[in-house]
């Protein structure tokens, strides 16, 4: 009698939470989420009431300010999620298509990331754009901002901080605003060589999730060069837009 063949075990889905999804950057990182199969939902922190056509994007509504303090807020009932992306980019599309959006600042992070380990959070993700200049000195391996120490220690299976540069910032703003921004880039791209010129929002916000399965467990902090690897897993990096 031979014994019934083994039947493959299915794969949990996990739960992300996305907040600070405002900009160019936050609105790339919601169609990041929501195109990568891991994921059985993806709740998004709102601040305004959005009516979601897509089964997988779950909206989280949330007041102004809940995160303003540096002492976690311990009545926020924040949806279960293992991973956690806080996007720090408090500029809003000129069209504002994510004028529904939560917008997240440093201050705010100490309290939301305590909430979010309360909560049952086993990875945290925080992208804190950097301008292309400051990119180049930034120290990597290290954290830069006393904000980012806070979450060295709150206890998170996987903590990401991702420093990309912030060229993605020149499609923003209004039309003198985009043009100066234009200028600076094309200067940009004269002086500095091709590796460390700026990564899109879309290489940046898909790095973000895949430093999660390729990275493992422990702190992890990245700048322009292995933000470029990750997101060339996708061959996202090598179609950079001209």
């Amino acid at each position: 009698m031979h014994a019934a063949p083994l039947k493959p075990q299915a794969v949990a889905l996990r739960t992300a939470l996305a907040i600070g999804t405002v900009g160019r950057l936050g609105e790339e990182l919601i169609n990041c989420l929501l195109e990568t199969p891991a994921y059985a939902s993806v709740h998004v922190a709102v601040e305004a009431p959005l009516r979601s056509m897509l089964p997988r994007l779950r909206p989280w509504q949330v007041a102004p300010g809940t995160f303003g303090g540096l002492t976690p807020a311990t009545d926020i009932a924040m949806p279960r999620a293992d991973d956690v992306y806080c996007c720090i980019d408090g500029t809003r599309t000129y069209f504002r298509r994510d004028r529904a959006y939560l917008p997240l600042t440093v201050e705010q992070l100490p309290a939301l990331a305590r909430t979010a380990a309360r909560n049952g959070a086993r990875r945290f993700v925080l992208l804190a754009p950097l301008s292309a200049f400051l990119q180049l000195s930034a120290p990597v391996g290290a954290a830069m901002h006393v904000r980012e120490v806070d979450l060295v220690g709150l206890g998170f299976e996987t903590l990401i901080v991702v420093r990309p540069t912030a060229d993605y910032i020149a499609g923003q703003g209004n039309p003198l605003e985009r043009l100066i921004a234009w200028g600076a880039k094309a200067v940009m791209e004269i002086i500095i060589p091709p590796r460390l010129q700026p990564l899109r929002a879309r290489h940046i916000a898909q790095a973000a999730i895949n430093a999660i399965t390729d990275l493992g467990p422990g702190v992890h902090i990245l700048g322009a060069a292995r933000i470029a690897e990750l997101a060339d897993r996708n061959g996202s990096a090598s179609t950079r837009k001209k």
